[in-house]
């Protein structure tokens, strides 16, 4: 299974979709033809560290899934608070697939946190996976050895 922050990005929006209806996803900040209400994932931070004696490590992923309504919306505030206490109860874990048809698996999200900040709603939160990094190992070749002896 691969694990990248592209199909974290796209298990995410095919899991929130049902709690979040009419909420576009965008795996990156958009800066023109952004649709509101929408959504958008942005890695904050990564961690990668190996386990002691063995090839596996741990990688610890920061993210930033970032919630923007229309401006000035009188409810603005409150509808912030619902999207957040929704987060909140479905986020503990999701579902990841990298899209290679293995079937899913859960993700847990830790550390998860948000807040307000001038007219968006920040959800914060880090992953841990352990992951192994398949290498290209050189295999042991044979040679050809044909001995020869100078006088």
């Amino acid at each position: 299974m691969n694990f990248t922050v592209s199909t974290v990005a796209q298990s995410l929006a095919a899991y929130l979709a049902p709690l979040l209806p009419g909420v576009t996803m965008y795996e990156d900040p958009n800066q023109q033809g952004t649709t509101c209400p929408c959504m958008f994932l942005q890695q904050r931070y990564s961690y990668i560290s190996r386990e002691t004696g063995t090839d596996w490590y741990l990688r610890r992923i920061g993210l930033d899934l970032t919630y923007l309504l229309d401006y000035n919306v009188p409810n603005q505030q409150r509808q912030y608070e619902a999207a957040a206490e929704a987060l909140d109860l479905a986020l503990e874990t999701f579902p990841y697939m990298d899209g290679s048809g293995d079937p899913a698996q859960l993700v847990r999200a830790y550390e998860r946190e948000w807040r307000i900040d001038l007219n968006e709603l920040h959800y914060k939160f880090e992953l841990r996976e352990r992951v192994f990094i398949p290498r290209e190992e050189v295999k042991m070749q044979t040679m050809d050895y044909n001995e020869e002896v100078l006088n």
